[in-house]
């Protein structure tokens, strides 16, 4: 600390006259405030029992107290900051600056958190009733540590923000982690930075690779799977967090996998643990996620099996009552019927358009090219091939960006080098007269109202713009690289001039698009989150009509065969908001599902093998919604409406 001035001591003896009766009268202030009694509702009895003599009462015996392990607990109180803060430029404090520490502490350490002082700055949201109170109740109850399990699209992303961002504004929370499975990044990273207004630097950034200090970053947003690496675990676990909170929890329920051991080791304050289905297959897994909250909440493993779980039924709990009791110190399971949340039912429609036949051709070319490479250095090129794919089933101006790209650089074998150009010029011949665009312009002409298309690759937003200025269509066009100003105009004039909306994939984040019930996915992202993050632009809370999806794809290509198991196999497009992922997930822990996706095409000899490929990928997502529904109803048996606020 820097050396202090010595200022006039009598006016000193005079300023620390004034802070001792300030602080005596705050300490009086506390002591006069009277606990307030819980009042709890007499049950009216018709007929009641006479009362015993008081004399024939028995004593009461004192219950006994669990048998808890000691937990070793490590108090550190900050002096520092407060010190730091009653010196300015190296003089004591005045009464004034004095006041307004004094101010700012309260506000930090402030008992009741029945003000949520973060709720003005909060930006393109609507927090619910429910999402307040739930945030309301970790914060003053739980202090922090709470498992979160609502049902799924009820908004529990929006429950841990409110915690994490009022932490944050009363100085509780300094250093934060979110943890979250890879294709969830991005989205946490839009909703913490738009509705939170926090910048969490995450794993998806290009810096990332780059940067020898990510980690020690004081905020930080990461994919789960890049943090337990063997790279990065020691790194992870090393350091301290205020705040640590882990999306999709339910992949946490073994503590014999990293995961588990991953959040078990972190050294942190507060812990938030958000999934809608804590208990999938054993009960086991609910009582491994409350060890991580709170150790010894359900005492020992032994114990819980011995006292809680059914001999023959691991799913089967037995004394329900205490399990109850324990669970709701450290729980809470918002349902829709208390949230009273109805959205109107979503529907889809696939257009299967017949490419023509130099369109059939680019495909083609294009598919011989990537074998080619895949075969000499596959996996040095993998994220470049798999572009290269999902660029030629979007448009072919996407491919010839990326082609150009690819030619002007000097990494791939000649014979690689002369296909490129070939394909490229091919790229060229082939104007916005393609297929899909004749067959949205049917679409457009024929629906009445506002419609959004998405595309995924800004080659080919610009393609399908001149193609609609061509035909005369007026339409508003969205894209990352506008600035906020920008993004606002066109959203104006789609909302108040035209009915067509041309968008890349962040398109309308945090804006409210409501107002529009009809999308086109122009192309198809391989990861099914993404597919559901554009659904979710208006298929979300707030939406007062039914929502139609409209899915463009060329016959025969990958984004068929995906629609075909997502939409035939297990009707993606009308399940409720968030379903998706849980079953998505169960098959992303053997890989990520554009990888599935990529093996598939690229490793199959033949078309044969190749369909068999997508259809045993079909039978799998089949048994993996069957285990949802069931999971689900599982989780509504054990927790009903008992944990709800």
């Amino acid at each position: 600390m820097p050396e202090m001035k010595k200022p006039n001591r009598s006016r000193i003896k005079t300023q620390l006259k004034d802070v001792q009766q300030y602080c005596r009268f705050e300490l009086e202030t506390i002591k006069a405030t009277p606990v307030q009694p819980i009042k709890h509702p007499v049950k009216k009895q018709d007929n009641p029992e006479p009362v015993l003599e008081k004399q024939s009462l028995p004593s009461p015996s004192k219950p006994k107290e669990p048998d808890l392990p000691d937990i070793p607990a490590t108090l550190t109180i900050d002096t520092l900051s407060f010190t730091k803060s009653l010196a300015e430029n190296g003089n004591a404090a005045t009464i004034g600056l004095y006041d307004l520490v004094m101010e700012g502490h309260r506000i930090r350490f402030m008992d009741s958190f029945e003000n949520l002082i973060c709720l003005p700055s909060l930006k393109g949201i609507q927090s619910f009733w429910y999402q307040e109170e739930t945030a309301r109740k970790v914060l003053k109850t739980f202090r922090g540590r709470a498992l979160l399990s609502d049902e799924v699209g009820l908004g529990k992303t929006i429950e841990a923000g409110i915690v994490l961002k009022e932490y944050i504004q009363r100085g509780m929370v300094k250093t934060a982690l979110v943890l979250t499975p890879n294709p969830l990044v991005s989205q946490w990273r839009e909703e913490l930075s738009v509705k939170f207004g926090l910048d969490f630097p995450s794993t998806d950034d290009p810096e990332y690779k780059n940067s020898d200090d990510f980690w020690d970053s004081p905020f930080i947003l990461a994919s789960i799977n890049q943090a337990k690496s063997t790279k990065n675990f020691s790194r992870v676990t090393d350091r301290e967090y205020d705040l640590v909170i882990v999306d999709e929890a339910h992949h946490l329920k073994n503590r014999s996998t990293l995961n588990w051991k991953l959040v078990n080791a972190l050294k942190k304050r507060f812990l938030l643990l958000l999934t809608a289905t804590p208990v999938e297959n054993n009960l086991m897994e609910l009582y491994n996620l409350i060890t991580l909250l709170k150790p010894g909440q359900l005492k020992t493993s032994a114990e819980f099996r011995r006292e809680f779980m059914t001999k023959g039924d691991p799913t089967s709990p037995q004394n329900k009552r205490i399990l109850r009791e324990l669970l709701s110190q450290v729980m809470i399971r918002n349902t829709r019927a208390l949230a009273k949340i109805d959205i109107p039912p979503r529907f889809a429609q696939t257009l299967r358009v017949e490419p023509d036949p130099n369109e059939n051709e680019l495909y083609e070319r294009v598919i011989q090219l990537v074998g080619n490479i895949n075969r000499t250095n596959g996996s040095g090129n993998r994220l470049l091939l798999k572009n290269l794919l999902a660029e030629a089933g979007s448009s072919p101006r996407a491919l010839e960006v990326t082609l150009a790209r690819v030619l002007a650089g000097k990494d791939l074998p000649a014979d690689s080098r002369n296909d490129i150009r070939s394909i490229l010029n091919l790229c060229r011949t082939i104007m916005g007269e393609t297929g899909k665009n004749r067959t949205l312009l049917k679409l457009i002409k024929k629906q009445k109202g506002k419609i959004i298309i998405f595309v995924k690759y800004i080659g080919s937003l610009e393609q399908l713009s001149e193609f609609l200025s061509w035909n005369d269509i007026p339409h508003a066009l969205f894209h990352g690289s506008m600035d906020n100003s920008a993004k606002d105009e066109q959203i104006r004039i789609f909302q108040e001039e035209r009915d067509i909306l041309v968008t890349t994939e962040i398109g309308g984040e945090g804006r409210n698009l409501q107002f529009c019930c009809q999308m086109v996915n122009y192309d198809l992202p391989w990861n099914p989150m993404k597919i559901e993050q554009r659904i979710g632009r208006i298929h979300r809370i707030g939406q007062d009509k039914q929502v139609m999806i409209y899915n463009l794809c060329n016959a025969g290509s990958i984004e068929d065969h995906i629609l075909e198991i997502l939409d035939r196999k297990i009707n993606m497009f009308e399940m409720v908001i968030g379903e998706v992922d849980m079953i998505i997930g169960r098959i992303r822990e053997e890989a990520e599902f554009e990888d599935i996706i990529y093996d598939i095409w690229v490793n199959a000899t033949s078309e044969a093998e190749r369909e068999k490929g997508f259809a045993d990928l079909g039978v799998r997502l089949q048994r993996s919604k069957s285990q949802h529904e069931k999971t689900r109803e599982l989780d509504k048996d054990l927790f009903g409406e008992n944990y709800e606020l």
